[in-house]
């Protein structure tokens, strides 16, 4: 009688221990990538070997390029840029940095997460794809000046995107201080261009499996 009644309890307490087990479950699913945060930008850049479905990933990021960013808040008419990089297989946005701070300052303007927002797609299907997001200012000011910028900066981004609930374990960010201009520093033009925000939209491990079944499904 005892063993039977042992036993009810047991069934009884069993949709509770399920649930727990799936909580701790879902709990590791959701914990970042400690050695992906290690990588230096180029390293992430070429972090997920795109291998023998490049050229399927090549169309998808074609279509993904023309149909959801240029005609949405990229469009041609407007500041920001969409440009396939690295072998068409990587999508690289570029917002001025105008358009988000306003100058010297690191945080984030009125009506910057319109720019931002589009992005949070990419951001919720987990290594679909990994983002990059790596800001970058002119030779104006210290060295040190710079660098605090564009880390303060990318750091006001990354909180953006964390704040208004995307899943960030996919989301890196990089301050490049004046490390790669796009124009020599020489005019106000030519600043104003160097200072911008670069998001990569690079395969990630999810995209890259799809591929090599034939089909990519996002």
């Amino acid at each position: 009688m005892k063993k039977y009644l042992r036993l009810l309890v047991i069934l009884a307490l069993l949709p509770f221990l399920w649930e727990g087990v799936e909580g701790k479950t879902h709990e590791k699913e959701e914990e970042r990538i400690e050695s992906l945060d290690d990588l230096e930008f180029i390293e992430m850049l070429y972090s997920v070997d795109t291998d023998s479905g490049w050229g399927l990933i090549q169309k998808f990021q074609a279509k993904e390029g023309k149909n959801r960013l240029l005609n949405g808040k990229y469009n041609p008419t407007g500041e920001c840029k969409v440009e396939a990089f690295r072998n068409k297989e990587v999508l690289l946005i570029t917002i001025p940095a105008h358009l988000l701070f306003e100058p010297n300052d690191t945080e984030l303007r009125g009506g910057a997460g319109e720019y931002l927002a589009p992005l949070k797609r990419y951001l919720k299907d987990p290594d679909m794809f990994r983002v990059l997001l790596v800001m970058h200012t002119d030779n104006t000011g210290s060295v040190e000046y710079r660098d605090r910028l564009t880390y303060d900066r990318v750091n006001s981004v990354f909180d953006w995107f964390e704040d208004s609930g995307a899943d960030t374990r996919y989301l890196f960010s990089y301050a490049m201080g004046d490390d790669m201009p796009l124009k020599p520093n020489d005019s106000l033009e030519n600043r104003r261009q160097n200072r911008r925000l670069e998001v990569y939209l690079v395969p990630g491990t999810k995209m890259v499996n799809q591929a090599k079944k034939g089909r990519i499904a996002f």
